[in-house]
């Protein structure tokens, strides 16, 4: 539903209409007066990053095992990624696609350009200021990209967890892809990945992603909010008397930069309230890991609980019967979500769990068996959190009650200063 126009949004197309009088041959004379050997060329190489493999996270490694894990060797185009029993190294034919970073469980893979909590602020900044965001590869484009254009070396570079995370909170997001363009990619198991990681993510946030493939469909108008409160801020700034009671509490660029900084904090107190609920540490004092990919899953599931519902996870659970308390299972879970106590008693945190199942896979006795998780432990008890709002539910009903019993007393005193007016 369009949204009714005003005075302000008449104002914004005047000031619009006037710098383009002011100076008309602007864009002409600019792009004349570029020095050539000095232009900025388009380099797709500059939105490629190589991963960093940590072999510390790789379950493969850790349990030496041949047969735990290889979604990087398969997902691979190009096969640059070989995991060994000490490491995993990435040869120097790698294509920088990141689609190993994406298929990791345990993000062994690390390029800074594509984690999810780099692309999901990316992708965010620019839906929250334009009526479209649209996100495409280095071939599909091929040029410098606009703001509202999120360059990636493979639309496969994005998690599901991360497109959850998005479509929950945006409905303007496009990908752009131009018919037939990744048939003749080197990146051959990119389609195919993007198109699993796109599905999960819609069906999980109930969302739907645009799709457009034609360059002249592509729009970059920035939305009415965005502008409004940048108008807004310039009036108020440049002093306008006419808009001098007017006094916003921020421009619409600084709105979204504290909009993202907002969602990084409540993924900050996210972790905190999971180390305050089950402790940070295993009983052998090995820390937890919470990868980018689950925080942003929790996170969004912190503001909608009723989402968790659409998540089938396995966790294992061990038959004690079975169970030699060899440790196999904590040792291949890099992460610590499993744990052996003292007395061979063995647990698994399941917010901290990613479902790999390695840890099944690695236990000798067959102890293990992935079953379902349980949804209520998708979400997150912040008990300080909790305690705090108890305490100020009690310190409101003390003044309440301090409010009803002063009431009461000056009525009383009236009522005397009444009696003895007529006496």
């Amino acid at each position: 539903m369009a949204q009714k126009r005003d005075v302000i949004d008449d104002l914004i197309d005047i000031q619009s209409d006037w710098k383009a009088v002011k100076n008309p041959l602007g864009g002409l004379a600019g792009s004349l007066a570029v020095d050539p050997d000095n232009e900025n060329f388009y380099d797709p190489s500059d939105y490629k990053e190589r991963p960093r493999a940590n072999s510390l996270f790789c379950t493969r490694v850790a349990s030496e095992g041949a047969d735990d894990c290889h979604r990087c060797l398969d997902v691979c185009p190009v096969d640059a990624v070989t995991i060994t029993k000490n490491a995993v190294k990435i040869a120097d034919n790698c294509r920088k696609c990141g689609l190993c970073s994406v298929v990791c469980p345990t993000e062994v893979f690390v390029a800074y350009k594509v984690t999810p909590k780099s692309l999901y602020d990316r992708i965010s900044k620019a839906a929250s200021e334009y009526e479209q965001c649209y996100i495409t590869c280095t071939r599909a484009l091929g040029r410098k990209p606009k703001d509202n254009e999120i360059l990636l070396p493979c639309v496969g570079a994005v998690s599901r967890e991360t497109w959850f995370a998005l479509l929950r909170e945006y409905n303007n997001l496009s990908i752009y892809l131009p018919l037939g363009i990744c048939d003749k990619c080197r990146n051959v198991t990119g389609e195919e990945t993007y198109a699993n990681e796109i599905a999960a993510g819609e069906e999980l946030s109930h969302g739907a992603m645009g799709l457009e493939v034609d360059e002249k469909d592509l729009t970059h108008e920035q939305t009415r909010a965005y502008k409004r409160s940048q108008f807004m801020s310039t009036m108020v700034k440049a002093g306008t008397a006419a808009l001098a009671t007017t006094n916003p509490a921020m421009s619409g660029a600084a709105a979204i930069a504290e909009k993202v900084r907002r969602h990084s904090q409540q993924m900050t107190e996210l972790q905190n309230s999971l180390e305050r609920a089950v402790g940070a540490k295993t009983t052998e004092k090995r820390r937890r890991i919470l990868t980018q990919n689950r925080k942003l899953m929790l996170t969004t599931i912190q503001k909608d609980n009723s989402l968790a519902e659409g998540f089938d996870l396995k966790i294992p659970k061990c038959d004690p019967e079975l169970c030699t308390a060899c440790g196999d299972c904590v040792t291949t879970c890099t992460l610590h979500a499993c744990d052996l106590d003292g007395r061979g008693h063995f647990s698994v945190e399941p917010a901290y769990c990613v479902n790999c199942g390695a840890c099944a896979k690695a236990c000798p006795e067959g102890a293990l068996a992935m079953v379902d998780c349980d949804k209520k432990d998708l979400v997150v008890r912040d008990e300080e959190a909790e305690r705090r709002k108890r305490a100020a539910a009690k310190q409101k009903a003390r003044i309440e009650k301090t409010k009803a019993e002063g009431k009461k007393q000056l009525n009383r005193v009236l009522d005397g200063l009444e009696r003895l007016a007529d006496e």
